[in-house]
């Protein structure tokens, strides 16, 4: 099959004979290359697009001088193969990416095509040989000029698909992201409108009078209070999640005594282990554990989110929070020279599927929302757990429990610099330290 440059050559009809003139007007035209380029760069950087190119100054210009002196000796030494098409077919592309104009080169040609005729003019007395020099000199710059405009056409082409993928990309993304919005603004309209109807239809009972006894009343106060509770901690995953994204949140690091820590958070989630008969276990009771370097509201707060999370995905079984401190090699609880704790909340519940362990840290995520929609929640616990740990200095993973069973969700935490001793009751300087989303 015929190639582009043969077919061209064809069309053009471009022979031999002007392959051995243009290799004969070579060595007299190299004397005018110097002068050819100062002529070019003298009128090209005036066009108005000039600016798109012409970015580095005069340093720059004489580069590309000595570039188009180059070009021009490709033009009289006689290949006019594959080679040599590549070659134009490689300037052109660069002129695409960097949003020169078709029109400029055709431009350039024109001053390269006036310019050459006057040093044939020059060179060769008005004769037949003059002729035969212009002719072939003509057809090489045509060939030339058509092979970087096939270029142009080529390297348009591929911009083009490549910009309608990344358009068909971007639909398909925003798609998604107006279907998750409608999912969550309807997820969590539900949400909000759980609680707070509660809230109204109990407390328009008490206002009515309608409570049968101090006693019944007092147990739906109980409930408008847990619910409110539940409505703040919904409204609070939102906002936390807006000023994380923002980069507004603030973390203030200091020593934290882990055991003080957890001593004074499992008593707030095991009324709820209580009522669905589940056994809370903290084996972490007689470990010994350094203090770490964390926000101790927000390190809270990623231990409720974990363990209420336990709570909810369990219908029988237990919960166990367990710690491990650095052991040798272990990349999960050291990194480089500095010691890490880790610490381990697991339970015998429903479990997550091994290639959901990464998406439920995303955002409004959950697992089998439909098979489990009395469990609410905004998909927002697990995300913002991530962020304010990895903040902290530490990682969050999410495992299968063992022997395959339940669920295993483990953070690590910096360890205290050592110079700093928990027992002596000093207490570090708070730094806040602010997120950038």
């Amino acid at each position: 099959m015929e190639s582009l440059i043969e077919e061209m050559k064809r069309y053009l009809g471009f022979t031999a004979e002007d392959v051995f003139l243009l290799r004969r007007l070579g060595p007299r035209l190299e004397k005018y290359y110097p002068e050819m380029a100062e002529r070019f760069y003298s009128q090209i950087p005036y066009h108005p697009n000039a600016f798109r190119v012409f970015v580095g100054g005069e340093a720059q210009i004489e580069r590309l001088k000595q570039s188009l002196q180059q070009w021009a000796a490709g033009l009289f030494r006689g290949d006019y193969g594959p080679i040599y098409a590549e070659e134009r077919f490689l300037i052109g592309h660069r002129h695409v990416r960097i949003g020169l104009e078709q029109k400029y080169v055709i431009s350039a040609m024109g001053i390269v095509r006036a310019f050459f005729s006057d040093c044939l003019l020059l060179e060769f007395p008005a004769d037949d040989e003059r002729l035969r020099f212009a002719s072939a000199l003509g057809k090489i710059l045509d060939l030339d000029l058509n092979l970087m405009c096939e270029s142009y056409m080529h390297a348009t082409v591929q911009n083009l698909r490549s910009l309608n993928e990344q358009l068909e990309r971007a639909n398909r993304e925003l798609a998604e992201a107006s279907h998750t919005k409608d999912e969550f603004l309807s997820h969590i309209s539900h949400e909000l409108r759980t609680p707070l109807n509660s809230i109204l239809g109990f407390s328009k009972l008490i206002l009515d009078g309608l409570c049968a006894s101090a006693e019944e009343e007092r147990q739906l106060l109980q409930d408008v209070f847990s619910s409110a509770q539940l409505l703040l901690g919904l409204v609070n995953d939102i906002l936390d999640i807006g000023r994380i994204e923002a980069g507004k949140l603030e973390l203030h690091i200091q020593a934290i005594r882990l055991h003080e820590l957890l001593d004074s958070t499992l008593p707030l989630v095991a009324a709820q282990a209580a009522e669905k008969k589940l056994i809370l276990n903290n084996e972490t009771v007689g470990t010994p554990l350094p203090a770490v370097l964390a926000d101790e509201v927000r390190l809270r707060q990623v231990l409720l989110n974990v363990l209420t999370n336990a709570v909810k995905f369990t219908p029988e079984g237990s919960i166990t929070v367990r710690s491990q401190f650095p052991a040798e090699g272990n990349s999960d609880f050291t990194q480089e020279a500095n010691p890490f704790v880790r610490l381990e909340v697991e339970d015998s519940g429903v479990g997550v599927p091994s290639e959901q362990h990464e998406t439920v840290f995303q955002k409004f995520i959950q697992v089998n929302p439909k098979e489990l929609p009395r469990l609410g929640g905004l998909g927002l616990g697990l995300s913002i757990s991530r962020r304010l740990v990895e903040s902290m200095g530490g990682r969050i993973r999410l495992e299968n429990g063992k022997n395959g069973r339940g669920t295993l969700v483990w953070f690590t935490l910096p360890v205290a610099a050592s110079t700093f001793s928990v027992t002596s009751g000093e207490q570090p300087r708070p730094a806040g330290v602010r997120i950038d989303a």
